[in-house]
This record gives C-alpha cells, structure tokens and sequence, in this order.
C-alpha cells in the first residue's frame, strides 16, 4: 500500500448512448457495475467518491458528488473530484472498466512519482486514463482543456508530467481482460 493517503474516485457520469440504458446500474454477473467499481477501489483507498448524480447513485454510496459541470466526460469528472477529494493523490476507475484487479490499483499508487502528475496504464499502443492515478495539482491543466473545450484525455495528459505502466495483459499475471470495458450490448 502506498505510503499517501489516497481518494478514491469512481466515474459514474455519462450518458451511456451506446449502451442504451445507464451503464452504472447495469447487472453484470449478478451486479451493479458501479457496485463491482466501489468495491474494487474501496480497499485501495482512505476515502472514496463516486462522480455521477445523487438521486440515481446515492443508494449506492454515501458520497456521491454531480459534475461541477455537466456534459463535460471523464475528464470533467476527474476535475470534479479533485476539487472535492481530501487528499492529494487520487485513484480513478470508470465504473464500466470491469476486469480490473488489486494488483494494477497496487501497481498505480506505487509508480505515481512523487513529482508527477499521471500515472497511467498503457497497452498495445492505447492508454487508460480512466483507471489511472493522478495528483491533484493536474486540476489547472485540465481545467484549461475544459474551458478550451478540448475534452481529449490523451491531450490533458500532454499538458502534465506523465509516466505510463506499459504493459501486456495475458502476461506476467495480468489479465487478458483486464482492461475490459462495457460500452454497448454487444460487449456484454
């Protein structure tokens, strides 16, 4: 574990166009994607926070805060819970990200460097920015994406220090499905 306290953050905003119905209630193996999501971060981290909406998700966890501004994507959500995480480093997983496993939250707090910004996971050529870890002080780079209304992770990652954790799911005790994500129905 890591030797920071950490926040916690589960993206559960989004409009689930593609899917059809809202992603985070959606049962997968008996359920709630963002159920699975809380649990899988909660042990990882000091507090926890899921972005999305109160009314829908409350049921779900105590501390559930909206967008500070709506219709903004992952990367307003990230915004968001830096303004309102306690501590500085933060641990972010989409709730539709499902074969995640301890063993990359682990990996994440241990490879944020002290003086960076990002850590996050790369594979065959893609990034994964929503299950990565992040410090705080990203807020202004990103926040002047926001407002340049740039939404692109990849680009709000050039604008702070990033290091990435390449690696190869099926190897080294990976999972091949590790970075599994559950956009339509045709992903189920």
């Amino acid at each position: 574990m890591s030797k920071y306290a950490w926040t916690g953050v589960v993206l559960a905003g989004g409009k689930s166009t593609r899917m059809g119905q809202d992603k985070a209630l959606l049962v997968v193996d008996g359920r709630p994607m963002l159920a699975r999501a809380i649990d899988q971060l909660r042990p990882h981290v000091r507090e926890l926070l899921v972005i999305g909406d109160p009314r829908k998700y409350g049921a779900f966890h105590t501390d559930v805060v909206p967008d500070d501004l709506e219709g903004l994507g992952p990367l307003g959500g990230i915004v968001t819970a830096m303004g309102h995480a306690r501590h500085d480093r933060l641990l972010v997983l989409a709730c539709d990200v499902i074969g995640v496993n301890a063993m990359l939250f682990q990996r994440l707090q241990r490879g944020l460097p002290d003086e960076g910004d990002a850590f996050v996971p790369r594979h065959e050529g893609l990034i994964e920015p929503l299950v990565a870890a992040y410090h705080r002080r990203c807020a202004d780079a990103f926040l002047g994406r926001l407002r340049s209304n740039d939404l692109s992770m990849r680009s709000a990652l050039a604008d702070v220090s990033t290091s990435y954790l390449d690696l190869v799911p099926g190897t080294e005790g990976w999972p091949v499905d590790l970075f599994r994500n559950l956009n339509s129905p045709d992903d189920l």
